[in-house]
C-alpha cells in the first residue's frame, strides 16, 4: 500500500499555498509567523516526502511547478473552508448570537428570569433565548441545558457554579384571613392557626417541623398542600392560611397588599441560589451574556 503524506506535511502544504498566493516565502512566513528559511525548510521536506518539485525559486519570486498547481488546486479549497470555519467559531465566542437553554423552577423562572430574558431579548435581537420551567433537576446533556438556575444545595460537584444569592423564607397570610383569626405575635401561636405547605418541602422549611419558644416542635399539621410554590402564595391571597414562603415569592403580593409578613423576626431558613453549568471553558458569548445578566438579579 502506498504511504500517504504526514500529518506534519500539511504545515508544509499551507505554506506552498501562501507562498504561490503571495508570490513569496518571506510573505508567506510573515503569514505563518515563520522566517523564509524555516519555509523553505517545510518546503523542501514536502518534495522530498512527495518525489516532486513543487516549486520553482529565483531570488525575487516563487512560481509553481505544474505538480506544485495540482497540489495547490487540491489544497486551497479545503483550507479556505477550514478557514471559514474557524471564522465562524470565532465569531460564536464573541458575538451575541445564537441560542442558549436555561432551566429554572416555575416560581424564580416566572418572578426573576422572565424579566431577565425580556431585558437581554431587547438588547440583542440576534440572541435566542429557551427558558425551561420545570421542578425537575435536569440533565444538561439529555435536555441540551447550557445553563440551570437551582434552589438549595448542590449535590454535583462537577458542575461550576455561581452564587445569585440566598432566598430567605418567611411566614406570609392575607389581611383577609388575619383579620378574622386570632392574634400572630410568636410561632407557639400557629397552633390556633390553618397553614398553607408545600408536600416536598425541605425539613427546613416545612411548616410540620415548626417549632416554639420552648425547642419543642408545635404539632401543628398543615391544613391545604400544594405542589407549587405560585399555587401556594395563590391560596395565601385568597385568605385560606397562613404560607411559608421565599421572599421573592410573595413580594409581587406584598407591593399589592395582598399579602402581610407574618411574625417578621422569624426567618425559617435561607435558600442559596445557584447558575450551575458543566465547564468555565470556552463559554460562548452569548452564554457569558445571560450568566452576566444573573448576576444582577436581587433575590
Amino acid at each position: 500500500m502506498k504511504e500517504k503524506v504526514s500529518g506534519r506535511a500539511l504545515g508544509a502544504v499551507r505554506a506552498l499555498v501562501l507562498a504561490v498566493d503571495t508570490g513569496s516565502l518571506t510573505a508567506a512566513g510573515r503569514r505563518l509567523g515563520l522566517t523564509p528559511s524555516a519555509v523553505s525548510k517545510q518546503l523542501s521536506r514536502l518534495e522530498t516526502e512527495l518525489g516532486a518539485r513543487l516549486l520553482e525559486r529565483t531570488t525575487r519570486r516563487v512560481r509553481p511547478t505544474a505538480a506544485g498547481r495540482t497540489l495547490v488546486a487540491r489544497a486551497q479549497p479545503l483550507f479556505a473552508a477550514f478557514d471559514a470555519a474557524g471564522d465562524e467559531l470565532r465569531a460564536q465566542q464573541t458575538d451575541v448570537s445564537g441560542r442558549v437553554r436555561i432551566s429554572a423552577a416555575r416560581a424564580f423562572g416566572r418572578l426573576c428570569l422572565l424579566p431577565i430574558v425580556a431585558r437581554l431579548a431587547a438588547e440583542h435581537p440576534r440572541l435566542a433565548i429557551d427558558v425551561v420551567l420545570d421542578a425537575r433537576r435536569l440533565d444538561f446533556i439529555e435536555d441540551d441545558i447550557d445553563l440551570a438556575v437551582r434552589e438549595g444545595p448542590l449535590a454535583d460537584s462537577s458542575l461550576t457554579a455561581r452564587k445569585l444569592g440566598t432566598a430567605a423564607v418567611h411566614l406570609y397570610a392575607a389581611p383577609s384571613y388575619l383579620s378574622r383569626r386570632p392574634p400572630l405575635r410568636r410561632l407557639d401561636d400557629l397552633r390556633r392557626h390553618d397553614l398553607l405547605a408545600i408536600p416536598s418541602a425541605s425539613p427546613a422549611t416545612d411548616v410540620a417541623n415548626l417549632r416554639g419558644r420552648d425547642g419543642r416542635r408545635l404539632g401543628v399539621v398543615p391544613r391545604l398542600r400544594v405542589n407549587d410554590l405560585l399555587a401556594l402564595a395563590a391560596l395565601a391571597e385568597g385568605g385560606l392560611g397562613v404560607a411559608a414562603l421565599p421572599d421573592y415569592v410573595a413580594e409581587p403580593a406584598l407591593d399589592r397588599e395582598a399579602l402581610r409578613l407574618v411574625l417578621p423576626r422569624v426567618t425559617l431558613t435561607r435558600i442559596p441560589v445557584h447558575v450551575v453549568y458543566p465547564s468555565r471553558r470556552h463559554l460562548p458569548r452569548r452564554t457569558e451574556v445571560v450568566l452576566e445578566a444573573l448576576r444582577s438579579l436581587s433575590v
